[in-house]
């Protein structure tokens, strides 16, 4: 009788425990993974060093690719057990590979003259919150992807590599225009020497502005139809999209700012004193502004 209420397909229970299980056998293996790509001890650095910067990392690695794996649950189920096994384990995999991927991404690309890994390793507070963030920013918007995408495994997996490249270059996009900002209220002084010096204040702001940007863009999924046969066109379409959603978030997020921090230097007070609740509530804000813009695409 009360089936009917319920928006669960029951036949599919076996599909959702399978999930569920890899899931969790994949999460528990991120600690080992995580020490190996570290080429450290994950228990010594966690347990024995009090790493605490090693945890956040590992912790955001782990909100990473469960969100990425959201988007593989989320689809259609496989053909049957075996079939969604392979599928769940294959994406599972390829999400953590390019979990690790996007991190020399970032120390290559975004920021050459800082290696976010070895600030890590020295306990580096501000660097840990940006490699955790940066990750999952990346995972959502995968996630959105696989969400977005119809058909066999492989065209998935083509669209979750293709959204990955694209998400590498918003990323890279937003980290530079943070970059010239930072120059140009702190006398041209450079953002990797503040993180450096462990400024939590603006890891959160820099972190935030990049999460905001990717639920933005993950949004314009949602606006583009999917096509299997014009896949290079309907993704082209996507990233238009994508970047006018990165502009519009940072115009608007700018014009909220002033309104909420009014009165208040910005620049000072987080970049040079390091004041956390003004670097939290201005990050609050980019994220505020993705939220929205994603409410209103997707409605």
């Amino acid at each position: 009788m009360f089936t009917e209420f319920v928006n669960v397909e029951l036949d599919l229970a076996l599909y959702y425990l399978l999930d569920f299980t890899i899931a969790i056998a994949l999460m528990s293996g991120m600690r080992y993974l995580a020490g190996i790509v570290s080429n450290v001890s994950a228990v010594d650095e966690i347990s024995q060093k009090n790493n605490k910067a090693f945890g956040v990392s590992l912790a955001g690695a782990m909100i990473a690719v469960s969100i990425m794996l959201m988007g593989v649950i989320s689809g259609d189920a496989g053909y049957n057990l075996a079939n969604e096994a392979i599928m769940m384990l294959s994406f599972g995999v390829v999400g953590i590979l390019l979990m690790w991927l996007t991190r020399i991404i970032f120390d290559r690309l975004s920021f050459p003259h800082l290696s976010i890994h070895d600030q890590i390793m020295q306990g580096n507070i501000a660097a840990s919150i940006i490699d955790a963030c940066n990750m999952i920013a990346t995972a959502i918007i995968i996630k959105g992807a696989m969400s977005w995408v119809d058909g066999d495994t492989t065209m998935a997996m083509i669209a979750v590599i293709a959204s990955f490249v694209a998400s590498q270059i918003i990323m890279a996009l937003a980290t530079l225009y943070r970059v010239k900002v930072y120059a140009k209220r702190h006398d041209n002084q450079q953002l990797h020497t503040a993180i450096e010096g462990e400024n939590i204040a603006l890891a959160l702001r820099f972190s935030a502005y990049r999460i905001g940007i990717a639920i933005a863009v993950s949004a314009a999924f949602t606006a583009v139809d999917f096509d299997a046969s014009a896949l290079s066109t309907v993704f082209i379409l996507w990233f238009a999209i994508a970047l006018f959603l990165l502009v519009l978030l940072t115009v608007v997020a700018i014009i909220i700012r002033h309104a909420v921090l009014h009165g208040i230097n910005i620049g000072e007070e987080v970049g040079q004193q390091g004041n956390i609740a003004v670097g939290a509530i201005e990050g609050s804000i980019y994220i505020v502004v993705g939220l929205i813009i994603a409410g209103l695409i997707g409605s």
